[in-house]
């Protein structure tokens, strides 16, 4: 049996970077620090990899590069029944590959002094109130602390009995060649989002965004369902079916890619004493989706809260949904969960919503706008 101070299970980008602040407080916790995923990196992962600004403001603030290929946007068109709102603002998201952005964070946590294990998947997890016992295929382990980074379907949160029932959202990715499609003009630098596809009921909206894939032509075509009430299994995908045949597409001619996702909520428990949740194994925020910001935010949160823990010696963790809620990554997640619950729970409150002036008064909440923002509207309703 092997002991650790803390241990990270899952390293995606709320574990590499709860891994990554936990060394900048303390260089010598990094060899007491074990970062473990189930998966051998590089590895794919289903992501149409958009970092928003403030995802990059806190790899700045771990002192991470952004060392892997990109594409920045400047632009955003929102297409909706009655028209298309275009937000424009430089570099306010960058689009990577998840394969090659987490596997830069982990191998980044490891230079740093993290011991890591790949290819290790946790299948028990005992806390008996004084430690936390993890236990693999391959090895059992001790922890004061444990950081849970494993993702929507988080063994962690079923081992400890927290429910995620009501949560689950559901993403869809395809790539597939511009040239092959029907969209006009997808200029570079650009993202499309598409929430015509809410008056067929689908709770979400479906994407198109720029890859960083070697041949410039190639897309992602994807879509969000994120129910707040019961929803058909099938709709997401036949809406998506449809809303590719549109483009000129049939969806059996690509390997389609699909993977849960939770939704967070405010009231949600996100820890227990000696264990936190972060990542996909908290919750993302459903009116975009986005979550890779909201994973290094709240990851880089739980490295300080595990820091302070064991100067502290206290594990009960009991302010910790208190200071997500009163973080900025926090209230970005709950204004848009209140907005996106309005829109995707009620035909009716969304046909009211997405008039032009009630959709530019809730953008403006969304994204107080910042010098060179420009947000303007078009009668176009075509991709």
């Amino acid at each position: 049996m092997q002991n650790y101070e803390i241990i990270i299970v899952g390293a995606g980008p709320s574990g590499s970077a709860a891994a990554l602040r936990l060394s900048q407080l303390d260089p010598a916790l990094a060899s007491r620090t074990l970062l473990i995923d189930k998966t051998v990196f590089p590895r794919p992962k289903l992501c149409a990899g958009a970092i928003s600004a403030d995802g990059v403001r806190v790899l700045e603030e771990l002192s991470v590069g952004l060392t892997v290929p990109e594409v920045p946007v400047h632009v955003t068109r929102m297409f909706l029944p009655t028209g298309c709102l275009t937000y424009e603002q430089r570099n306010h998201f960058r689009i990577v590959s998840r394969q090659q952005f987490d596997h830069s964070l982990f191998v980044c946590a490891r230079e740093r002094g993290i011991v890591t294990r790949e290819g290790e998947a946790v299948e028990n997890v005992v806390n008996n109130g004084d430690e936390v016992i993890v236990q693999t295929a391959k090895n059992e382990y001790r922890t004061k602390i444990l950081i849970a980074a494993d993702g929507a379907n988080s063994v962690i949160r079923q081992e400890i009995g927290l429910s995620r029932a009501g949560r689950v959202m559901v993403g869809m990715e395809i790539h597939a060649l511009l040239s092959d499609t029907s969209i006009q003009n997808f200029p570079d630098n650009t993202i499309f989002l598409d929430f015509k596809p809410l008056m067929e009921d689908l709770p979400g909206y479906c994407w198109v965004f720029p890859t960083v894939a070697e041949d410039p032509t190639v897309i992602s075509l994807g879509t969000l369902a994120a129910p707040f009430s019961r929803c058909k299994a099938f709709l997401a995908k036949d809406v998506f079916a449809r809303w590719v045949e549109g483009l000129g597409l049939n969806l059996k001619d690509f390997n389609l890619k699909a993977h849960p996702a939770l939704r967070y909520e405010r009231s949600a428990a996100c820890s227990r004493p000696r264990v936190v949740f972060v990542g996909d194994a908290a919750g993302l925020e459903p009116l975009f989706g986005e979550g890779i910001a909201s994973a290094l935010g709240i990851g880089s949160m739980a490295g300080q809260a595990a820091f302070e823990a064991l100067r502290t010696n206290d594990f009960s963790f009991s302010n910790y949904e208190k200071k997500i809620r009163s973080s900025s990554i926090g209230s970005m997640m709950r204004r848009r969960n209140m907005v996106a619950r309005r829109i995707y729970s009620s035909p009716k409150i969304t046909r009211l919503l997405l008039k032009q002036g009630t959709l530019f008064k809730g953008i403006a909440l969304l994204n107080p706008p910042r010098l060179g923002t420009k947000i303007s509207w078009e009668d176009r309703t075509t991709l």
